[in-house]
């Protein structure tokens, strides 16, 4: 189960990286662009669009691109219509590196900061609760023999210091077992009682907080 919970951590962590290269990538460009851009106008080629604005394809002047490569951009309703009337938008870009660019009007980077925030924050709540399931067992004391039971997975608390502990044997030690609960595990003490059910098998005790008095 550790070295499960492990992995899922690493891939946890792999994916906020994935999800982050965007943004991180659009940040490193905006800064070279506030600091070494320069106000060109390049040559509408295409345009798709509708009400809320649209796509535009366009070419900087070969000083700027000596290759000519086609650029798109996606531009605001207003800056989609001068693009149209005028057949030329105005690009901030970076000489020497024309896949630098920013186009007056453009839209869509507000779009990328909130859906890498909420992919972030989901990705971080699956990193806490992996943290949690690593971090190690709860850790109770028995009150009763353990028993067989049927599959199942839950902590049923009794009282403020009892609990009816549900899951799968997955480590048995001289003297304590630690059952599955499925999203966390819990290592009963057996203080004295038998554990008479096997390895991943389901099993069910009553136990109390170790601090507490049985």
């Amino acid at each position: 189960m550790g070295r499960l919970s492990n992995k899922g951590v690493l891939v946890v962590l792999l994916l906020l990286a994935l999800v982050n290269v965007p943004f991180v990538h659009g940040a490193w460009v905006g800064h070279q662009l506030d600091r070494n851009g320069v106000e060109t106008t390049a040559t509408v080629t295409a345009s798709r669009g509708s009400g809320d604005g649209g796509l535009v394809d366009f070419r900087f002047d070969p000083r700027v691109d000596p290759d000519q490569r086609t650029w798109t951009a996606a531009l605001d309703a207003d800056g989609f219509d001068v693009a149209e009337s005028a057949g030329t938008i105005e690009v901030r870009v970076v000489p020497g590196s024309p896949q630098n660019y920013r186009v007056s009007g453009e839209q869509g980077a507000g779009v990328l900061v909130v859906l890498t925030v909420f992919a972030d924050v989901v990705l971080l709540l699956a990193l806490v609760l992996l943290w949690l399931r690593t971090a190690g067992p709860l850790r109770l004391v028995a009150l009763e023999d353990v028993r067989r039971a049927r599959p199942a997975y839950s902590l049923q608390r009794l009282s403020p210091t009892e609990y009816v502990v549900t899951g799968e044997v997955v480590v048995i030690e001289p003297g304590a077992v630690v059952l599955d609960l499925g999203d966390r595990q819990v290592r009963v003490e057996l203080d004295g009682f038998d554990n008479p059910v096997g390895y991943e098998q389901p099993a069910q005790v009553r136990c109390r907080l170790p601090e507490s008095s049985p």
